[in-house]
């Protein structure tokens, strides 16, 4: 149940970004070469988010969690890709390491910022 609260999380979020992003570009706030940085960076928070949150709700193994999650998100983009006919280049799988780390680097954060029982 937590995985499937992560991923809404990150799609709902994901969402919500790009939505303000092209806001900007479409009325002429952000150049484009901005708009795609701010897309990757976007990305790479939104992957953060979801780590810090996973690593949060785990118990142990904050990074073990943030690989299963970051499987899961790259199984989810490959399915995407494979659907839209998208072929697979050498940009797309540094992207996907890059998610990797992001998510993993989120969890072991998110298992250090959880609630401690004082007893």
């Amino acid at each position: 149940m937590k995985y499937i609260k992560t991923i809404i999380l990150f799609f709902s979020l994901l969402i919500i970004l790009n939505l303000i992003s092209t806001i900007l570009y479409y009325f002429n706030i952000t150049s484009s070469s901005f708009n795609n940085i701010l897309k990757i960076i976007i990305y790479i928070i939104t992957f953060l988010v979801s780590g810090i949150y996973i690593g949060r709700n785990s118990n142990k193994k904050g990074w073990f969690e943030g690989l299963k999650v970051s499987l899961i998100f790259i199984l989810i983009f490959v399915i995407l890709s494979l659907i839209t006919r998208y072929d697979f280049n050498i940009k797309q799988i540094i992207y996907y390491l890059i998610s990797i780390v992001t998510i993993v680097f989120g969890s072991m954060i998110g298992i250090n910022f959880k609630k401690r029982n004082k007893s």
